[in-house]
Order: structure tokens, then C-alpha cells, then sequence
């Protein structure tokens, strides 16, 4: 099992900063930003390149976390950012979204 499938089923203990039925949202351990979260669907979706067009409410739903999440945290502006695959960045075989801000 990888890591995210087991935080979001709480085999590993996280402070989350969201959780919902399909979502989490953690604190990046290697923060590349002074606010560096990761937004997980629970669901196992290894990267981009793995989804089928049915995760496409998935992925959607990423988005609209990062948006209500600016909000509630009053954070104006930030990055959003996927890396797709090993040679993409991409360190954890579970797709995730970095919400980066300075």
C-alpha cells in the first residue's frame, strides 16, 4: 500500500488539514514554500498519465479544495502543481496537487 492510501485510511498517523469522504490534505514533510500542502484524493490514482476519463470528477475536485482553502487561510495568491511520473518530479506513486505559497 503506498503512503498517501495509507494516511488517508489513518494506518499512519498525519495532522491533516482537511479530510472529507474522497479528500486529504497534508502538510508537505519538504516544504518547498513557506505554505506547501498536498491535496490527495483517496482514491489510488498513481499519476495523471494513470487516469481513466471517469477520475475526471476526481481530479476536478482538487481544484475546488485549493480554491476554498486560499479562502479560508486568506492566502491571495499561490501555485498549484502536478508532477506527472519519476522523471516529472513526481516522488509518491499517488497523485497528489502541491498548493505552494510565499
Amino acid at each position: 500500500m503506498c503512503i498517501f492510501c495509507s494516511i488517508a485510511s489513518h494506518k499512519i498517523p498525519s495532522t491533516l488539514v482537511y479530510e472529507d469522504e474522497k479528500y486529504i490534505v497534508l502538510n508537505d514533510i519538504h516544504p518547498k514554500s513557506r505554505i506547501h500542502m498536498l491535496l490527495i484524493p483517496k482514491k489510488h490514482i498513481e499519476s495523471i498519465s494513470h487516469m481513466s476519463n471517469e477520475d475526471q470528477e476526481t481530479i476536478g475536485w482538487l481544484f475546488l479544495i485549493a480554491r476554498n482553502l486560499g479562502h479560508e487561510m486568506q492566502i491571495p495568491g499561490y501555485r498549484l502543481q502536478f508532477n506527472v511520473g519519476k522523471e516529472g518530479g513526481q516522488e509518491v506513486m499517488h497523485v497528489h496537487l502541491h498548493f505552494l505559497a510565499d
